[in-house]
Protein backbone atom coordinates (compact mmCIF):
# COMPACT_ATOMS: atom_id res chain seq x y z
CA UNK A 1 0.00 0.00 0.00
CA UNK A 2 1.22 3.46 -0.65
CA UNK A 3 0.31 6.91 0.34
CA UNK A 4 1.34 9.87 -2.04
CA UNK A 5 1.69 13.22 -0.04
CA UNK A 6 3.55 16.39 -0.25
CA UNK A 7 5.06 17.63 -3.14
CA UNK A 8 6.56 13.78 -4.31
CA UNK A 9 6.20 12.22 -7.35
CA UNK A 10 7.87 9.12 -9.06
CA UNK A 11 10.28 9.33 -11.42
CA UNK A 12 9.64 7.69 -14.91
CA UNK A 13 10.86 4.20 -15.12
CA UNK A 14 9.96 0.48 -15.87
CA UNK A 15 9.54 -1.73 -13.22
CA UNK A 16 11.67 -4.95 -14.58
CA UNK A 17 14.11 -2.97 -17.36
CA UNK A 18 15.96 -5.93 -18.38
CA UNK A 19 14.73 -5.73 -21.45
CA UNK A 20 15.53 -2.01 -22.00
CA UNK A 21 19.09 -2.76 -22.95
CA UNK A 22 21.76 0.07 -22.16
CA UNK A 23 24.65 0.58 -20.21
CA UNK A 24 23.27 -1.09 -17.00
CA UNK A 25 22.26 -3.97 -18.60
CA UNK A 26 20.31 -5.29 -15.76
CA UNK A 27 19.36 -8.98 -14.83
CA UNK A 28 16.13 -9.70 -14.98
CA UNK A 29 13.77 -9.54 -11.47
CA UNK A 30 11.32 -11.59 -12.59
CA UNK A 31 8.27 -8.73 -12.48
CA UNK A 32 5.94 -9.89 -15.52
CA UNK A 33 2.66 -7.67 -14.94
CA UNK A 34 2.21 -4.53 -12.53
CA UNK A 35 -1.40 -3.98 -10.62
CA UNK A 36 -2.45 -0.44 -9.27
CA UNK A 37 -5.40 -0.26 -7.95
CA UNK A 38 -6.19 3.10 -6.20
CA UNK A 39 -8.64 3.69 -3.16
CA UNK A 40 -9.56 7.22 -3.22
CA UNK A 41 -13.28 7.99 -2.26
CA UNK A 42 -12.76 11.61 -1.86
CA UNK A 43 -10.97 12.13 -5.45
CA UNK A 44 -12.65 15.13 -6.98
CA UNK A 45 -12.79 14.69 -10.55
CA UNK A 46 -14.05 18.62 -11.30
CA UNK A 47 -11.00 19.70 -9.61
CA UNK A 48 -8.91 18.75 -12.24
CA UNK A 49 -6.26 17.35 -10.09
CA UNK A 50 -4.56 14.53 -10.17
CA UNK A 51 -1.57 14.22 -7.86
CA UNK A 52 -0.71 10.30 -6.89
CA UNK A 53 -2.21 9.19 -10.55
CA UNK A 54 -0.20 7.54 -13.18
CA UNK A 55 1.55 8.73 -17.19
CA UNK A 56 1.54 5.91 -18.97
CA UNK A 57 3.71 6.66 -21.74
CA UNK A 58 2.31 4.69 -24.94
CA UNK A 59 5.12 3.29 -26.55
CA UNK A 60 5.00 0.17 -28.66
CA UNK A 61 3.93 -2.96 -26.57
CA UNK A 62 5.86 -5.40 -28.27
CA UNK A 63 8.86 -4.05 -26.57
CA UNK A 64 10.66 -2.17 -24.03
CA UNK A 65 11.77 1.85 -25.31
CA UNK A 66 15.71 1.77 -25.25
CA UNK A 67 15.95 4.58 -23.15
CA UNK A 68 13.78 6.78 -21.03
CA UNK A 69 14.59 10.04 -23.26
CA UNK A 70 12.40 7.77 -26.19
CA UNK A 71 9.58 6.60 -23.71
CA UNK A 72 9.37 10.87 -22.72
CA UNK A 73 8.46 11.29 -26.57
CA UNK A 74 5.86 9.20 -26.90
CA UNK A 75 1.96 9.85 -26.17
CA UNK A 76 1.35 9.35 -22.64
CA UNK A 77 -2.41 8.04 -21.02
CA UNK A 78 -2.89 9.82 -17.62
CA UNK A 79 -4.94 8.06 -15.33
CA UNK A 80 -6.70 9.34 -12.44
CA UNK A 81 -6.28 8.18 -8.76
CA UNK A 82 -9.87 7.73 -9.20
CA UNK A 83 -11.54 4.94 -6.03
CA UNK A 84 -12.07 1.62 -7.46
CA UNK A 85 -9.85 2.30 -10.43
CA UNK A 86 -7.53 -1.04 -11.73
CA UNK A 87 -4.41 -0.19 -13.97
CA UNK A 88 -2.67 -3.43 -15.22
CA UNK A 89 0.46 -3.55 -17.52
CA UNK A 90 3.51 -5.73 -18.49
CA UNK A 91 5.95 -4.74 -16.01
CA UNK A 92 9.09 -5.13 -18.76
CA UNK A 93 7.83 -2.91 -21.80
CA UNK A 94 5.59 -0.23 -19.98
CA UNK A 95 7.27 3.12 -18.89
CA UNK A 96 5.33 5.19 -16.31
CA UNK A 97 5.46 7.42 -13.42
CA UNK A 98 3.61 8.74 -10.62
CA UNK A 99 1.79 12.06 -10.77
CA UNK A 100 3.39 14.38 -8.21
CA UNK A 101 1.12 14.96 -5.45
CA UNK A 102 0.79 18.64 -4.09
CA UNK A 103 -0.23 19.58 -0.34
CA UNK A 104 -1.51 17.87 2.39
CA UNK A 105 -4.13 15.25 0.96
CA UNK A 106 -3.45 11.83 1.15
CA UNK A 107 -4.09 9.51 -2.24
CA UNK A 108 -3.89 5.98 -1.80
CA UNK A 109 -3.51 3.10 -4.03
CA UNK A 110 -2.28 -0.54 -3.98
CA UNK A 111 0.28 -2.12 -5.90
CA UNK A 112 0.38 -5.49 -6.73
CA UNK A 113 3.81 -7.89 -8.97
CA UNK A 114 3.17 -10.75 -10.81
CA UNK A 115 6.19 -12.44 -10.95
CA UNK A 116 8.39 -15.47 -12.51
CA UNK A 117 9.76 -16.99 -9.26
CA UNK A 118 12.64 -18.90 -11.32
CA UNK A 119 13.80 -15.03 -12.67
CA UNK A 120 13.07 -13.63 -9.45
CA UNK A 121 15.47 -16.52 -7.33
CA UNK A 122 17.96 -15.76 -9.67
CA UNK A 123 18.10 -12.02 -9.61
CA UNK A 124 19.85 -11.61 -6.60
CA UNK A 125 22.46 -14.45 -7.31
CA UNK A 126 23.21 -12.44 -10.80
CA UNK A 127 23.08 -8.78 -9.01
CA UNK A 128 25.62 -10.09 -6.37
CA UNK A 129 28.16 -11.36 -9.70
CA UNK A 130 27.52 -7.89 -11.38
CA UNK A 131 28.55 -6.01 -8.41
CA UNK A 132 31.87 -8.36 -7.88
CA UNK A 133 33.02 -8.03 -11.61
CA UNK A 134 32.47 -4.36 -11.20
CA UNK A 135 34.59 -4.24 -8.42
CA UNK A 136 37.11 -6.63 -9.64
CA UNK A 137 37.42 -4.23 -13.05
CA UNK A 138 38.13 -0.81 -10.99
CA UNK A 139 41.34 -0.02 -9.56
CA UNK A 140 39.82 2.28 -7.13
CA UNK A 141 40.79 1.51 -3.30
CA UNK A 142 39.06 2.44 -0.56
Amino acid sequence: LSCYTGNRSYALHIDNPHKSGGPMDLPDNGLRVTLVYYINPHWDPDSGYNGGGLDVFLTDPNSAPPSASTARKAPKLRIAPHADTLAIFLAERMAHQVVETVGKERMYCLTMWCFDQFALSNFVPQVSQKQRDMQAGSDDEY
